[in-house]
């Protein structure tokens, strides 16, 4: 496609309808003056292709609307036939023959993967990038060009928001870290991928008219690093439904042109949330919004913009343009000729099992697992995860996996069993899934476990004999354990494990696999202690008063002690760190240390390396997150694993100078291999030159400069010797201690002891 020959020729209304869409889940697809624009397929598909909204981009448009409501109607029980009448039943048989058509002969259900919180308790790139691939994959078979929500890279801020599942961490480190491989792994298979939501689309409630009053600092330090990674990779990115201090965020200038553009240099597609733009379309591309959605959204405000003038010809060309240029990379994607049944299945299925062995986390174990040849079990309740969220990430399939049968296939049937008492008293481990639904639309009211749940342990912990209890937390995020953790024998954190997650999980529990993941989240004692917690808007106003101090950040200013901290995770092995040491090159840091496991199992270590700043002169974070490793250590054998980071770790965002900064001064660096709660002293850094904004000298606030007496000594002298009102700077140091010393003093170079005691000042 000649994109500048395409724009020349198309009319204004033809460049508006193309940033329109064309159906709920397409684009192009039109005659235009330029001539005929391929239709683009763009779908939800973040953990696994939505069936919800392929039958609406497939079937949707069907003339006879008894047909199309009745295929809708199906959906919800398509993978279980027998719940159908017999007319749903030949319907069902002609969907299907028409997408096993579709699909070039794949004739077999999509795949369930995990979402973000699971890929993120892999903390394993690599896993990551992999999942991205399959699901690339996956994408290619239905003709999807653009895979929406890949990543979803929201900071996990507030627990009980109905998608928190979908974020990967509440540390802006570890999810930069991670999202972006998602973003590699999609396109390596020649798919677009597409980062999600830009910016803060932190909760559910009032979504699309809450107004969140977020600092500058919090938004640079916090919820921007992620979406900044991802746009070195992202073809599309899709803006968010709330406003942020004011300015809905689909139609902000400084969000999408200044930062997004200008700044971080993305030069991709921007596309609204479902239904999100609710201003006028035309200030909207003024803004930098290029793509508007659901299809067949009304091109005129567009027109109407640029004939009143409020939107330039120069803008609607930049967007048709992109638009353009991405229909003509992605209309045409289709699978691999010589893919197959067999290895469709065989992808979708490692990569899933991948995933999940990678990212289910043992919170406790008493030392009961994992379970013997010999070991019976008994199930309490329900034996299914659910194994997605509700919303967009919703996946429908028959390929899930179920962990009574997994178990009874490595045990035996005789030795898996259901609702048995006496055989629990006896000895056989209990088996508990504490089962939270969660999804799009709606937060959760509070982070309570379901009663029955609570009242069934309860019960087995009163009557049980010679039992044990393994609770597992089938969750989309942290829940309120309520004591259970002391009556219980173990515990796991699947989350929303996708397809797979029975079977990863049967294999974690008879010891095939060595549990690795650990937590991308804090779980806390109560919900009263999340940072967050007194933040929780009533209304259409949210203000984020927790600042940088997102979660365990949080917890730790504030010297509360989290049930679980975040980085938490158990093994099987047993692992001791030892010879830590650290070398600097340039503006480049690593930390080496030896890693030993003291056990008869291999396992994956998850080395986690923290810094601190020594009296820091801006308020800081105790600790935070600057790299990590997750190595395979052999049983009784040791391996030599280095951290490295970059110097733009250590720094902050200073909202006077509008940029990040670096103190000068001591850093402390931790290593730890249980969370932010379990540090190990690696040693100190210590940075001499600091930002030139933060040196020593009359930049200083003169309560800065009231804590250092031989800077008030030396500015004394100087005030008697020039006559200078030195009253002038006690009295502001008492009503205005945030004065400068140099608006104070506008000639600060005659300071001669003042300045000269400065620059013996290192440590600033």
């Amino acid at each position: 496609m000649n994109i500048r020959k395409f724009l020349k020729q198309m009319t204004l209304e033809d460049k508006a309808r193309l940033l329109c869409g064309t159906t709920p889940f397409s684009l192009g697809g039109f005659e235009a003056s330029c001539g005929f624009i391929p239709e683009l397929n763009i779908q939800d598909g973040g953990t696994g292709v939505n069936h919800g909204h392929l039958f609406t981009r497939l079937f949707g448009n069907l003339t006879d609307e008894h047909k199309t409501a009745e295929l809708m109607d199906i959906l919800f029980s398509y993978f279980e036939p027998g719940k159908l009448s017999k007319q749903e039943k030949v319907l069902r048989d002609k969907a299907e023959a028409f997408l096993t058509e579709y699909r070039n002969g794949i004739d077999i259900a999509p795949g369930c993967y995990p979402p973000g919180i699971l890929l993120g308790a892999t903390w394993d790139p690599e896993t990551v990038y992999d999942t991205g691939r399959v699901l690339g994959m996956e994408a290619a078979v239905y003709h999807i060009g653009v895979l929406l929500g890949t990543p979803n890279c929201n900071i996990l801020r507030e627990p009980v928001n109905g998608r928190f599942f979908e974020g990967y961490s509440e540390d802006p480190f570890l999810t930069k870290t991670l999202a972006p491989e998602m973003c590699k792994g999609v396109e390596s298979m020649g798919i677009a991928s597409d980062v999600k939501h830009f910016a803060c689309n932190n909760l559910e409630i009032n979504r699309k008219t809450i107004n969140e009053l977020v600092g500058i600092r919090a938004l640079r330090e916090i919820y921007f690093p992620a979406f900044e990674a991802c746009c070195k990779y992202a073809t599309t990115l899709m803006s968010a439904y709330p406003s942020i201090n004011g300015t809905h965020c689909m139609e902000d200038p400084w969000l999408l042109k200044e930062v997004l553009r200008e700044e971080w240099g993305y030069e991709g597609v921007t596309v609204t949330d479902w239904g999100g733009n609710i201003k006028d379309d035309g200030d909207s591309v003024t803004a930098g919004q290029d793509l508007f959605m659901p299809g067949p959204w009304d091109p005129s405000g567009i027109v109407k913009a640029v004939e009143e003038g409020r939107l330039s010809i120069d803008d609607l060309d930049a967007a048709a343009g992109r638009i353009l240029d991405l229909i003509d990379r992605f209309a045409d994607v289709k699978a691999p000729p010589e893919l197959t049944v067999s290895e469709y299945k065989k992808m979708g299925d490692g990569a899933a099992y991948k995933a999940a062995a990678e990212g289910i986390v043992m919170l406790k174990n008493n030392g009961h697992l994992p379970l013997k040849k010999t070991s019976e079990v008994v199930f309490f309740g329900p034996s299914r995860f659910q194994d997605y969220g509700k919303g967009s990430a919703e996946v429908f399939t028959d390929r899930t996996t179920d962990l009574y049968c997994e178990l009874a296939e490595i045990l035996g049937d005789s030795q898996v069993m259901k609702d048995d008492m006496e055989a629990f008293r006896k000895g056989a481990t209990a088996i508990v899934i504490e089962t939270v639904i969660s999804g799009e639309g709606n937060d959760r009211p509070d982070l309570k476990m379901n009663a029955k749940t609570v009242s069934l342990i309860k019960k087995l912990s009163k009557d049980k004999g010679k039992g044990r209890i393994c609770l597992i937390l089938n969750v989309p995020g942290p829940v309120e354990l309520e004591g259970m953790e002391e009556t219980v024998d173990s515990i796991f954190a699947v989350f929303y494990p996708g397809m797979m997650g029975a079977k990863a999980m049967a294999d974690i529990l008879t010891g095939k696999i060595n549990p690795s993941g650990a937590l991308p989240c804090t779980f806390p004692v109560s919900y009263k202690d999340t940072p967050a917690y007194l933040c929780y808007p009533d209304n259409l106003t949210c203000v984020y008063g927790e600042g940088i101090y997102v979660g365990y950040r949080g917890y730790q200013k504030r010297g509360i002690k989290p049930l679980y901290p975040f980085g938490f995770g158990l093994s099987y092995s047993k692992f001791v760190v030892s010879d830590i040491f650290g070398v600097r090159d340039g503006d480049t840091f690593s930390v080496t240390c030896n890693v030993s496991n003291k056990s008869k199992a291999d396992g994956k270590a998850v080395v986690q390396l923290y810094i601190s700043k020594t009296k820091p002169r801006t308020p800081r974070a105790p600790t935070w997150l600057v790299g990590f490793s997750k190595p395979l250590v052999e049983a009784e054998s040791s391996k030599t694993v280095t951290v490295n980071f970059d110097i733009q770790e250590l720094e902050y965002y200073d909202e006077e100078y509008g940029k990040f900064l670096i103190e000068g001064g001591q850093y402390e660096l931790f290593v730890s291999l249980k969370g932010c709660e379990d540090l190990i002293p690696a040693g100190s850094i210590y940075i001499a030159d600091g930002s030139e904004e933060l040196k020593c000298g009359s930049a200083w606030t003169l309560k800065q400069i009231s804590e250092r007496k031989e800077l008030t000594d030396a500015l004394k002298k100087d005030c008697a010797d020039l006559g200078l009102p030195y009253m002038g700077f006690i009295i502001n140091l008492q009503y205005d201690p945030g004065t400068k010393l140099n608006e104070l003093f506008p000639e600060t170079d005659v300071l001669k002891n003042f300045n000269e005691a400065a620059e013996k000042l290192m440590d600033v």
